[in-house]
């Protein structure tokens, strides 16, 4: 039984893991009955390096410290870090066969044509937001864009604590993606980031993303669709990161059980 037990648990590294996201994904880890923190990661820079992994229990198999190197101990690694560290990353899951669910935004074209090439070899899971409300909304989304239609017009807006480094947000473009997909329209066309100048005069299909920072506020995503006489507005109100390190969590067990190759979240709920 004991034997049993220990193959269904799923060994998670947290890269990031004394950041904001970092944080709540070991302590929520240590919580989960299915899960374990096999490795807690951070940059060879910082100050947490050789503390004790947030949450972590005294337990066998968890990770005692945070460390700068992952040794390939876990079945799947999260990271939550920053564009810089994430190619690194991806090699090193390469390297040691480990799945990768990945969480960082402001990527590059050269970070996706890395994740395409390490999809051959182990389980990738990438999303801009895991939360499981938000991914409902990025369908619901797409589905009034494509009921409204061209009639009505389509604002984006978000907003994020003071430290987000990128903007705007990776949720706000993915929204706009999925609606351009539903809609026939075209992303690098027709959305614009932000609107400013003497000829800021709406154009038709435009979708316009405005990004606010703000205090401590976890994330806010709200999707406009107006005409003359009515407006409707989608929103989404994170009040706490859990909802987002929860959802990364579940993709992490559901990678672990799946081959290799590129998944999205809506492979992971089935949405």
């Amino acid at each position: 039984m004991t034997a049993m037990n220990e193959q269904a648990i799923t060994r998670i590294a947290i890269a990031g893991a004394a950041g904001r996201m970092g944080q709540r994904l070991c302590d929520l880890c240590q919580q989960h009955p299915a899960l374990t923190l096999a490795e807690a990661i951070d940059l060879p820079a910082s100050p947490a390096l050789g503390q004790p992994a947030p949450g972590t229990a005294p337990a066998p198999g968890c990770a005692a410290v945070i460390t700068d190197t992952y040794s390939g101990g876990a079945d799947v690694m999260i990271d939550f870090t920053l564009p810089e560290a994430t190619a690194a990353n991806i090699a090193r899951c390469v390297e040691t066969r480990t799945a990768l669910v990945l969480g960082t935004t402001g990527l590059t074209d050269a970070h996706q044509h890395q994740l395409d090439d390490a999809a051959q070899t182990i389980g990738v899971v990438q999303a801009t937001n895991f939360s499981l409300v938000v991914n409902v909304l990025n369908k619901l989304a797409a589905q009034a864009a494509q009921l409204l239609g061209d009639a009505y017009d389509i604002e984006i807006h978000e907003a994020h604590h003071r430290f987000k480094k990128d903007a705007p947000s990776g949720t706000a473009l993915t929204l706009a993606r999925a609606i351009c997909d539903a809609t026939g329209r075209d992303f690098d066309r027709d959305v614009v980031l932000g609107r400013a100048g003497d000829d800021a005069q709406r154009k038709p299909r435009e979708i316009a993303v405005q990004a606010l920072r703000l205090g401590d506020v976890v994330g806010e995503h709200t999707v406009h669709y107006a005409t003359i006489g009515e407006r409707m507005e989608l929103r989404h109100v994170g009040t706490s990161r859990d909802s987002y390190a929860t959802g990364a969590l579940h993709a992490a067990q559901w990678l672990a059980a799946q081959p290799a190759g590129r998944y999205a979240m809506n492979d992971v709920l089935g949405l």
